[in-house]
């Protein structure tokens, strides 16, 4: 459990907290005793790169899904659903008013459940790795919700497709465009 603990921290970008040990001979002074040591200059940390990003203008993501384990994929992607439609994060809900989940009707050969992610339009190079946007947006739950999705998948991966229109067949629909991410400056 400590593994899958530090794997979802990895995801989300938070490096775990490691316990502090005196250093040898020490004697384990406490700091108070010891002097200050120069502050080190403020080091900024690049941001971790998307794990699952897309180019769009649209996309889709396919999960294939046990056939006992489909409640449980509904369940995680509703909660995803409700924490980017209250994020403060204005991305996370651009992202969410163009992500809609979709169950393919008859079951695979296998008994599989499809379930298709479409994403139109995408958010250009924003982050849409479920688990990651978990464990941004609530990390008291992420562990049991990643394992809750990870178990519900057949296959430890998802295929993800960047799709552009090729031809409409609504007269005059023109192609869509991926929306921009907000400039710098603005609040993520």
């Amino acid at each position: 459990m400590r593994n899958l603990f530090l794997l979802v921290l990895l995801l989300a970008g938070v490096a775990p907290l490691q316990a502090q040990t005196p250093a040898p001979g020490s004697g384990g002074a406490s700091a108070a005793a010891q002097p200050a040591a120069p502050e080190a200059p403020a080091t900024t940390v690049p941001p971790v790169p998307a794990a699952l990003p897309m180019a769009g203008p649209s996309g889709m993501v396919f999960h294939t899904i046990k056939a006992d384990r489909t409640a449980d994929f509904e369940a995680v992607m509703t909660r995803l659903r409700d924490l980017l439609a209250v994020s403060g994060n204005e991305v996370r809900r651009q992202q969410a008013a163009g992500w809609r989940v979709f169950r393919q009707v008859a079951p695979m050969a296998d008994g599989a459940v499809l379930y298709v992610s479409v994403l139109d339009p995408v958010v250009a190079n924003a982050e849409y790795d479920v688990p990651r946007l978990l464990a941004e947006a609530a990390p008291g739950e992420a562990a049991q919700l990643y394992e809750q999705f990870r178990d519900a998948h057949v296959q430890p991966t998802v295929q993800a497709s960047n799709l552009s229109l090729v031809v409409s067949l609504v007269p005059g629909a023109a192609p869509a465009s991926p929306v921009a991410a907000p400039g710098p400056g603005a609040k993520p």
